[in-house]
């Protein structure tokens, strides 16, 4: 069994490491110690590779597969709950720490909103999410990257691609990844500023373009010709799409206030609703005060 080799840190300090004792035969009488640094590290109540849950028990993992504490059992549930909560806030100031270090070389477009570790389910034959996989998550710029191992400089690596389900220890650290990639969805669309789509209207070909500023427009003919309609964010009151090709999108005239519909066709359906829901969770973040002050904090 294994047991912690000190008391819990006061919550206004940060230890660099954790260290922990295994307790050998009685015969040996002896103790074999093993330390954990915190730095890039995460704790843990799951069985590894599993989402089963650990009764009365923990497990501090570090930024290499070898560096473990071993399972921790603490039977006071108050205990437990502080010990947690200890080594989670240290893990994320240090972590905040070292994102801070790497902003201060990165342009704004580039920087990091999020380092952390997820758990990414694996899917096996019929059965989906059976078993999970450890993975370090890097938000960064326009950029999700993914790591079985925290990189040394956290400053580039390879983009996710496809559809992935990561699972989180608490909801604390999924409110974590909320934010922070709805930091970088704003960042990424102020970026791009404007995308536009081929699409189909009237039976005619057209473009719709998604613009920061200004909103929908939708234009037929020549580049930079006026457009045949516009409508700001503001005024869109509801969309619906048949999961294939066809779109609908429903605006509020700003003098009428009669709900106007706008049917199209996309052959990349699914890449304009994304773009869509990019464009529009950015702009009202952009306008709430409180993300836009921890944006101001954060930077």
């Amino acid at each position: 069994m294994h047991s912690f080799a000190s008391r819990v840190p006061p919550l206004n300090t940060q230890p660099l490491a954790l260290e922990s004792v295994q307790r050998q035969s009685p015969a040996a009488r002896s103790l074999a110690r093993s330390i954990v640094p915190l730095m890039m590290g995460y704790v843990t109540r799951y069985v590894l590779g599993t989402d089963k849950l650990r009764p009365g028990a923990l497990e501090v993992r570090g930024a290499r597969p070898h560096l473990t504490t071993g399972v921790i059992h603490v039977d006071d549930p108050a205990a437990m709950s502080q010990w947690l909560k200890s080594i989670s806030d240290n893990i994320v100031g240090l972590t905040n720490l070292q994102m801070k270090l790497l902003n201060r070389n990165l342009p704004a477009g580039e920087r990091i909103e999020y380092m952390g570790w997820v758990h990414e389910g694996v899917v096996q034959a019929a059965q989906p999410w059976q078993t999970y996989r450890p993975k370090f998550l890097i938000l960064k710029g326009t950029d999700v990257m993914l790591f079985d191992v925290p990189p040394a400089s956290g400053a580039s690596g390879p983009s996710a691609a496809g559809p992935r389900y990561f699972s989180v220890e608490t909801r604390q650290d999924l409110l974590r990844i909320e934010a922070a990639w709805t930091a970088a969805i704003v960042n990424s669309v102020i970026r791009l500023g404007k995308k536009t789509f081929t699409v189909v209207h009237g039976g005619r070909a057209a473009g719709l373009t998604l613009d920061w500023a200004t909103g929908f427009s939708l234009s037929e003919g020549t580049p930079g010709a006026p457009p045949v309609w516009a409508y700001r964010f503001s005024q869109l009151r509801g969309s619906s799409d048949d999961g294939k090709s066809k779109l609908k999108l429903h605006f509020q005239d700003a003098e009428t206030r009669v709900i106007e519909t706008k049917e199209l066709e996309c052959q990349i359906l699914q890449s304009l609703l994304f773009c869509m829901h990019a464009f529009l969770t950015a702009k009202v973040a952009s306008v709430d005060p409180a993300f836009l002050a921890s944006i101001q904090h954060s930077n």
